[in-house]
C-alpha cells in the first residue's frame, strides 16, 4: 500500500513513469550503460511505525557513484580521502562514505566508466515496496525502469537475488537511512557475507534503509534475471479487475492466470510474530472452511511465507521457491505478512516459481534448506508449470 501511494504521488506531481523491455537495452546511446538495482532492506513490520523518506535509495545510488568518481575498482579506492576504511567479518566496508566535495561530481567518471553511467533502473524483487520504489526512482531521475526483477517474487536475503546466485559481484554496494548515513561495502568473501554485515548494519539504523549493489549490464539481466515481470504484475492485476468486473471469482482469475493450487480458504485463527535480527518472523495458522473445514493451515514466514503444511497429518504441501500467497478471500486482495491478523477471511495459494529458481544451483540457495529445513522433512516439488510471459512495453 505504502508503494501504491509513493507512485500516486509521484504522478500527482507530473512525474513520468516509463517502462522498457530489457531487450531495448544498449540499443540507442541513451539506453546504453548500466542498469542500478534499487530496493529497500529491512523487516516490513517496521514500515507502520517508521515511514521511508524517499530519499534512501537515491542516496545509496549516489553513494555508490561516488564510490567509483573515487576511483572504485575490484575493492580498492585510488582516493581513500573520507573514507575509513575497515575488514572483518568477511567484508572491506565503510561505516558512513562521505567523500570529499571534489570527488562528489561523477560527471567525468561517467564519461569514461560505462559501469558508472546509469541508464535505467530495475527492481531487486517484484514484491513489496520493492516492486514499487524503481517506479518512483526512475521518474525522480528521469529514468526508464527495465521490465525484470532479480528474483520473479520476494525473498528476504539478500544472496537470494539471482545474478548473486549466478556468481556476479555485489560490490560496490551501499546501504542508506533516512538521517543520511551511507554505509558501503567495497568487497566481501560471499554473498552470504554481504547479507550479514548489512543486516547488523539495518539494524542498527533502525530495520529499514535504501539498497543498491553494483550496477548489471544488460547481458547480466537477460541472462540471471527473471524477465518481463513487471508485465506480469500487470497482467495478474487485469484478470483481477477483470474477474470484478464480470462478478466472477477473483481467486480463481488468479489460479488461470498463473497456473497455481488453492491450499486452503478459511479464518486466520492465529498469528505469531516477531522481528528479530532484522526480519518479520513468525506462524500463521487459518482454520479451513467450506470444502476445508475441520482442517488447518500452518505457514511459516520469514518476511516472506516459507513452507505450508497441514496439522492433521503435518504434511508439507507447498514450500519457497514457490510463491505461497495470503489473499482476502473475496476480493482477492494479497495480504503481507506484517498485516496478517486474527479473523481476517483469507485465501492461500501456491504459484509456481521462475525456473531461474529450481535449478539444483539456485534451490541451495532459495530452497527449502537454504532457510534450515531438513531435507527429509521438507522436500520441494513444483506445484505446476511456470507460464512465461510477453512484454507488454515494445521490443526494437
Amino acid at each position: 500500500a505504502l508503494g501504491r501511494l509513493q507512485v500516486l504521488k509521484t504522478l500527482e506531481q507530473g512525474g513520468k513513469i516509463r517502462v522498457i523491455a530489457p531487450e531495448r537495452l544498449g540499443t540507442t546511446p541513451t539506453l546504453t550503460g548500466s542498469v542500478a538495482v534499487v530496493a529497500f532492506m529491512g523487516a516490513p513490520t517496521i514500515m507502520f511505525e517508521k515511514l521511508v523518506s524517499g530519499t534512501e535509495t537515491r542516496e545509496a545510488l549516489q553513494c555508490v557513484q561516488d564510490l567509483y568518481a573515487a576511483g572504485y575498482n575490484n575493492g580498492q579506492l585510488s582516493n581513500e580521502a573520507g573514507a575509513e576504511i575497515k575488514s572483518g567479518d568477511g567484508v572491506t566496508y565503510i561505516d558512513d562514505y562521505r567523500p570529499s566535495p571534489a570527488q562528489t561530481d561523477t560527471s567525468e567518471t561517467c564519461k569514461t566508466d560505462p559501469s558508472v553511467r546509469i541508464a535505467a533502473v530495475m527492481s531487486a524483487e517484484i514484491g513489496g515496496l520493492n516492486s514499487m520504489e524503481p517506479l518512483v526512482v526512475g521518474a525522480a531521475l528521469g529514468l526508464p525502469v527495465v521490465d525484470a526483477d532479480g528474483m520473479g517474487r520476494a525473498f528476504p536475503e539478500l544472496q537470494m537475488f539471482g545474478p548473486f546466485i549466478h556468481g556476479m559481484d555485489p560490490c560496490p554496494a551501499a546501504l542508506a537511512d533516512d538521517k543520511g548515513r551511507r554505509a558501503a561495502i567495497l568487497k566481501t568473501d560471499s554473498h552470504k557475507h554481504l547479507e550479514n554485515h548489512f543486516r547488523g548494519v539495518c539494524v542498527d539504523i533502525g530495520c529499514s534503509a535504501g539498497l543498491v549493489f553494483a550496477p548489471l549490464t544488460a547481458q547480466q539481466i537477460r541472462s540471471s534475471c527473471v524477465l518481463y515481470s513487471l508485465s506480469r504484475a500487470w497482467r495478474l492485476g487485469h484478470a483481477v479487475l477483470h474477474a470484478y468486473r464480470n462478478g466472477t471469482s477473483p481467486i480463481h482469475a488468479i489460479l488461470g492466470q498463473e497456473g497455481g493450487k488453492l491450499l486452503v480458504t478459511g479464518k486466520v485463527c492465529d498469528v505469531q510474530r516477531s522481528t528479530t535480527a532484522g526480519f518479520a518472523r513468525g506462524v500463521l495458522k487459518v482454520e479451513g472452511s467450506g470444502d476445508f473445514l475441520g482442517q488447518t493451515l500452518k505457514v511459516d514466514f520469514q518476511n516472506e511465507n516459507l513452507v505450508a503444511r497441514f496439522l492433521s497429518d503435518n504434511k508439507v504441501v507447498a514450500c519457497v521457491p514457490d510463491l505461497i500467497t495470503v489473499v482476502d478471500a473475496d476480493t482477492g486482495t494479497p495480504i503481507t505478512t506484517e498485516e496478517l491478523r486474527y479473523g481476517l477471511r483469507v485465501a492461500l495459494l501456491v504459484l509456481p516459481a521462475p525456473p531461474l529458481l529450481c535449478t539444483p544451483e539456485a534451490l541451495h540457495v532459495v530452497g527449502p534448506q537454504a532457510f534450515g529445513y531438513p531435507e527429509e522433512e521438507v522436500v520441494f516439488t513444483p506445484v505446476g508449470q511456470y507460464t512465461f510471459d510477453h512484454p507488454i512495453p515494445p521490443k526494437p
